[in-house]
């Protein structure tokens, strides 16, 4: 029903061989392939440890918010327990593609435990903004590159 043993014998060596043989491949492949891995090992924790504290705390915002100094500017100036808006102007050209439509939920990241609102709030994000929207008693507490300002806003 199997077959001879002879021929059983002959499966079993020939299946031995295959086994031997992928085990061989795989261990050259792994002998060729870790000195290399290693090297792009080192050189991704050279460039990460060459990362200043801004960058790493940033992190992805850093393609986003177009000036790391408003993020923190931002989280230095508005208590946590306040309300804030991030208002970006349709005629800002500062930052790059992804700051106009991205950049209000960066900071809603990065400001925590602070809320964001859309109307109302007392400080006020603003990216190419005009202050005088917000009313004449709307005052600049810090103004950065890129057309970037924090605002408090009268109550």
């Amino acid at each position: 029903m199997f077959g001879s043993p002879v021929r059983i014998e002959e499966r079993a060596r020939r299946l031995r061989g295959g086994v031997v043989l992928v085990t061989v491949v795989a261990l050259a492949a792994v002998i060729a392939t870790y000195p290399r891995m290693f090297a792009d090992l080192d050189r991704d924790a050279d460039a990460n440890s060459s990362l200043s504290f801004a960058d790493r705390e940033i992190a992805g915002g850093n393609g986003i918010v177009a000036d790391q100094s408003a993020v923190y500017a931002a989280r230095a100036l508005i208590p946590e327990n306040a309300t804030y808006h991030v208002a970006v102007s349709p005629g800002y050209r500062g930052g790059n593609e992804l700051t106009r439509d991205h950049v209000a939920s960066y900071y809603r990241y990065f400001l925590m435990p602070r809320r964001p609102v859309e109307g109302g709030a007392r400080w006020v994000i603003c990216y190419g903004c005009d202050v005088t929207d917000y009313g004449p008693e709307a005052r600049v507490l810090w103004r950065g590159g890129e057309e970037i300002s924090i605002l408090r806003v009268a109550s």
